[in-house]
């Protein structure tokens, strides 16, 4: 199965450096003026990034399901616990201190992190689209386009759960022990 994905992105990509090179260069012609390419090839350009972008997903997808590798585990946390008897009492090592085992949990700061990797990577390719193609019209970028940069570094807030979640750990050997 992967085999015949990489020869169906191969193909793909040919066909891309095929169509790319076989089309006149849109430059500025004599009067010095941006000739944008036809809007049938601007919409073909961001289909391929759109698309490209799906199926790079899909197969990372694919190739994890193949694998022992867990999203439940990689959104968990291992938090160390005593290890109790069956009457409540903690087990005791050889050195006569608490047994600790180290437990997955789920992590409600790794979810939120998850969820805000998705929207903003949802939104940064939505934007990219839509600069590509004001590129493609115009010959230049968007003049608008800090304020998007602006907004979409404002985004990373949503990751600040999961920071402070880490900072508190590299500090907790800093606190008293109870």
């Amino acid at each position: 199965m992967k085999n015949r994905i990489s020869h169906y992105i191969q193909a793909l990509f040919y066909f891309v450096i095929f169509t790319l090179v076989a089309i006149p260069v849109w430059a500025d012609d004599a009067s010095g003026k941006w000739v944008p390419p036809g809007n049938w090839f601007i919409y073909f350009v961001i289909f391929i990034v759109l698309f490209g972008s799906l199926v790079s997903i899909l197969i990372i997808r694919s190739s994890l399901s193949n694998t022992t590798w867990s999203l439940s585990n990689a959104l968990s946390e291992g938090i160390e616990l005593t290890e109790m008897d069956e009457d409540g009492k903690p087990i005791m090592d050889a050195s006569n201190k608490p047994l600790m085992v180290t437990k997955l949990y789920a992590s409600s700061s790794r979810m939120v992190a998850l969820m805000g990797m998705i929207v903003i990577l949802l939104m940064f390719l939505a934007f990219g689209s839509f600069s590509l193609f004001a590129f493609a019209k115009t010959g230049e970028m968007p003049k608008s386009i800090n304020e998007v940069v602006k907004f979409l570094i404002a985004g990373l807030t949503l990751f600040a759960p999961y920071v402070v979640n880490k900072f508190s750990k590299m500090f907790e050997g800093l606190a008293p022990k109870r």
